[in-house]
């Protein structure tokens, strides 16, 4: 996904979210590399499933975003 297909603020918290799942699995101990993160930002939508839509949609640009 470019950053051309959102706003600059969408891309602003889409960049803010993986920051957030980075130092998430940094404190945890894991590695940081795409698909792990990927995998997170994945697991996080499913458990918020019946979160606000705009959630929703700034996690699945954050995954396509990073996604491998």
């Amino acid at each position: 996904m470019k950053r051309d297909v959102l706003n600059e603020d969408d891309y602003d918290e889409v960049c803010r979210v993986i920051g957030d799942a980075v130092i998430v699995l940094t404190e945890l101990g894991h590695e940081t590399r795409r698909a792990e993160i990927t995998r997170l930002l994945q697991r996080t939508r499913h458990q918020r499933a019946h979160d606000e839509r705009d959630e929703q949609r700034m996690l699945e640009h954050a995954i396509r975003l990073v996604k491998p």
